[in-house]
């Protein structure tokens, strides 16, 4: 089969097919009708005297043939990406683009107020908007162009997203002025766990990070209030006796009193994460520089003052 013969952009819906697992998802990453999908699968398969893909209850599911040759298609797209997108064209003080963001409520209250102050300051016609994407979305919505970027500590499970760690922390316990818990010398796990927690989860079910390490050594914490941000946890550690289990520099850009966790603990890590298509974009690389410096100031902040 010759490459002169073949509809270029038969490629671009054949992996959008692959990374979606949907005829009506890559249709909408690719910007053009379901039909339209339909048609293109129709040729390709013609092309490669192959089925490619196998509808399930669970959704297209590619062929061995396809599986031997993806990774090439992705790589030469990949590669024709970054032939087209130009960085040097991008000017901040002129152009008028929208970035779209998916940003936990901690993320938003911390990074956005530095970017703004940048944004206002040096690209005065830019415009933002911060998301809270289900993590099961994000990598379509990034496909199509319906975000730019994640910050999350999960990254997107997808060959076509990249990443970045931009922040990693140690957890603690959070508490109020002169909760009894300051009281106690040498503090166990055991006396935390007697402690009552404010969990925050915007999840129904599921377990926090920490609490599958302390399942894996027989404890459990007793959650005495599930909200669904952290930015209200602070007024109700100050006024009752529950505890927070929270990054450290969480505590002291609350001002909030903590103790160390007796234990080795995973670290909380965040993620800057964005879809392959946009490498080498001009306005993407500002932006990506932006939020990774937003970062890098907000842990200066969180510096103790000598």
């Amino acid at each position: 089969m010759k490459i002169s013969s073949f509809d270029l952009n038969l490629f671009v819906i054949l992996n959008s097919i692959y990374t979606e697992g949907s005829l009506t998802k890559a249709a909408e990453v690719v910007g053009i009708t379901q039909p339209a999908v339909s048609n293109a699968l129709s040729r390709l398969r013609e092309k490669f005297d192959d089925e490619l893909f196998v509808r399930t209850g669970s959704g297209m599911v590619p062929t061995q043939k396809t599986e031997n040759i993806i990774l090439d298609i992705q790589s030469a797209l990949s590669l024709m990406q970054k032939s087209v997108n130009e960085p040097d064209s991008f000017d901040p003080k002129v152009t008028e683009r929208n970035f779209k963001l998916s940003l936990g409520d901690i993320t938003e209250g911390r990074v956005l107020p530095f970017m703004m102050k940048e944004i206002y300051k040096n690209a005065p016609n830019i415009s933002v908007g911060s998301y809270n994407y289900r993590r099961v979305d994000q990598v379509h919505a990034l496909a199509t162009n319906n975000l730019d970027f994640v910050v999350d500590p999960v990254i997107p499970d997808s060959d076509e997203i990249n990443s970045y760690k931009v922040f990693q922390d140690h957890f603690v316990v959070i508490h109020r002025e002169g909760h009894p818990i300051d009281q106690i010398n040498n503090l166990t796990v055991d006396d935390l766990l007697a402690q009552k927690f404010i969990n925050v989860s915007n999840r129904r079910k599921g377990l926090h990070m920490i609490d599958l390490e302390l399942e894996k050594i027989g404890h459990r914490r007793e959650i005495a209030l599930r909200c669904q941000h952290f930015l209200i946890a602070p007024d109700i550690i100050r006024e009752t006796d529950a505890v927070l289990l929270a990054t450290h520099s969480f505590a002291r850009k609350n001002s909030l009193p903590f103790v160390e966790i007796p234990a080795e603990l995973p670290q909380m890590e965040y993620f800057l994460s964005w879809h392959k298509n946009d490498e080498g974009d001009g306005g993407h690389e500002w932006m990506k520089k932006l939020i990774i410096d937003a970062v890098v100031d907000v842990q200066k902040q969180d510096l103790p003052k000598l």
